[in-house]
């Protein structure tokens, strides 16, 4: 079976639509990503004004704490750019195909990145990126459980059949 055949186009809300949903969310973590590292000024304003509620907070910290956030910015774009990409690498491979291993790498990717991201906000007070996580987690989260029975329906069926059948 070829990947492009196996996504299912029947019906409006098949897996079609919510692989190109991530697909598209996948985009936007790149863009974000690569922002923060081609636009640092534009995106230390916007983190600036979601924690602090001033769009050019950074600076009053001095320049070496300044310089440093951005670095930290920098790195911290270079790999969610590099996290999307590998996204898509799984969305256009084994997710794509039907196979419950591209739909668990999905589902496990972005559990962790949210359990990790959310705990170390919420320790340091910023409730703020946890909501932003909270937004961002939806993109993939909706789509999961949108196609959760598509992957795993013929596993589940063929376990029970095994269990009684012992």
């Amino acid at each position: 079976m070829k990947p492009r055949q196996s996504i299912s186009r029947s019906r409006p809300g098949g897996r079609h639509f919510w692989w190109q949903w991530m697909v598209f969310a996948s985009w936007g973590v790149i863009a974000t990503g690569l922002a923060m590292v081609v636009l640092p000024d534009v995106m230390n304003r916007f983190f600036s004004l979601l924690f602090f509620s001033v769009k050019d907070h950074y600076p009053s910290f001095g320049k070496p704490a300044s310089d440093y956030i951005t670095f930290a910015h920098g790195m911290l774009g270079s790999v969610m750019a590099g996290w999307g990409v590998a996204l898509l690498g799984v969305l256009y491979g084994p997710f794509r195909s039907g196979s419950p291993d591209g739909w668990r790498s999905v589902a496990y990717s972005v559990i962790l990145w949210f359990a990790l991201d959310t705990s170390v906000s919420l320790a340091y007070g910023l409730w703020q990126n946890a909501l932003l996580n909270l937004i961002i987690a939806e993109l993939y989260v909706i789509p999961l459980v949108a196609t959760f029975r598509q992957f795993f329906e013929k596993s589940g069926a063929t376990t029970q059949s095994r269990k009684k059948s012992q």
